[in-house]
């Protein structure tokens, strides 16, 4: 028996390590672990932190990017909530519910974008999340 727990002792320790490893390189340069390697994350993937850059990101449907900038600091609802308006105009749904998530507010703005490009999936998300006209 005392074979058989040595084996597994060597197993587990085996599969600690792979799953640190395949964590290590999952992990990659977009989990940033604190505001400052955020914004140096930021930097390398060509992009200032600014406003501006942040709602472009969020326009694009950029998850990497707008979560370094919430992580390096960023408020979700700077510029006046430049970010929900530019991706409910850009038909972002996926982007203007995460947005939401992390407490974006939704302004008559961005429900005014998404109407009217006929986003209709992201007009009924604002008004849901409490969006008027």
């Amino acid at each position: 028996m005392k074979h058989a727990n040595s084996t597994f002792g060597a197993f587990l320790r085996f599969m600690i390590a792979a799953l640190a490893l395949c964590s290590a390189l999952t992990t990659g340069p977009a989990a940033a672990a604190d505001p400052v390697q955020a914004r140096k994350d930021i930097k390398a993937m060509g992009m200032e932190y600014n406003d501006q850059d942040f709602a472009k990101a969020a326009g694009n449907g950029d998850m990497v990017a707008v979560q370094l900038f919430l992580d390096a600091g960023m408020d979700v609802n700077a510029g006046g909530g430049a970010a929900i308006g530019l991706a409910s105009g850009r038909g972002q749904a996926k982007m203007v519910q995460f947005l939401l998530s992390k407490g974006a507010k939704a302004t008559s703005n961005a429900l005014q974008f998404a109407r009217t490009r006929g986003y209709k999936d992201i007009e009924k998300m604002l008004v849901d999340a409490g969006a008027k006209e």
